[in-house]
């Protein structure tokens, strides 16, 4: 019980080192009812270093897609997870706007949402953000928290137009296989990426490493960013 104690309180205390100034913070029932959170443009210092990347292409009745994510371990150590929606073209039965996407499964992590409009990784996958006119997204949390998601609003996407990034930066270390949703009445769904609780091992080596950074940053020595592929 001891430790189990133990470990909700570390994970407590790192959590608060990720609340970036000024970004609104996506709690459970945004957007069920009520206004959704705002969505704030992203501060690429603290992208970090990408650690998994996919892409998926499908069909619904009314609109194809690509939908592309990605996780990214920041700068501060915890994990950002990226999303971006390409409409490609017509279904079989119709031709209407994606409204929305949704990702899961986040469970209760601390999360906040940002946008990144450039084409940030280049010969990547993500495009710069393709649908003209006033932004007007606001991201939704399902009453459980597990069920993340952005509404588009007047940036519904149409013919072969594609969002911005959207990103969720959250307070955990580890993840795991996760879903999206793509949704205009008609629905594609694919794996994607979402947070997980490291497994007890892990956390002895986060403590380790919490205990090298205090050394390090006591010597004014450089921060190395460590990819896990």
């Amino acid at each position: 019980m001891g430790g189990i104690m133990k470990k909700h309180v570390i994970f407590a205390a790192v959590a608060l080192a990720i609340s970036p100034a000024h970004a609104a913070q996506v709690f459970s029932g945004n957007g069920i009812g009520s206004p959704g959170a705002t969505i704030d443009p992203f501060d690429a210092s603290t992208r970090g270093t990408l650690l998994a990347y996919s892409e998926t292409s499908g069909g619904a009745f009314t609109f194809s897609t690509k939908f592309r994510s990605a996780v990214y371990r920041n700068t501060d150590g915890h994990l950002d997870f990226y999303y971006q929606v390409e409409r490609t073209g017509a279904g079989p039965s119709g031709n209407n706007a994606i409204q929305k996407f949704t990702g899961a499964d986040f469970g209760a992590f601390d999360t906040f949402a940002f946008r990144d409009d450039s084409d940030f990784d280049g010969p990547g996958g993500f495009l710069a953000a393709g649908n003209p006119g006033t932004f007007t997204s606001l991201a939704s949390r399902s009453f459980d928290g597990n069920v993340l998601g952005v509404n588009f609003g007047s940036n519904n996407l149409v013919g072969t137009e594609n969002s911005t990034t959207y990103i969720f930066r959250t307070n955990a270390f580890a993840f795991k296989a996760g879903t999206f949703g793509v949704i205009d009445g008609s629905t594609v769904e694919g794996p994607s990426f979402a947070p997980t609780v490291p497994e007890p091992a892990t956390w002895a080596m986060m403590l380790g490493g919490f205990s090298l950074l205090g050394v390090v940053a006591r010597r004014r020595r450089a921060r190395t960013n460590v990819a896990y592929v």
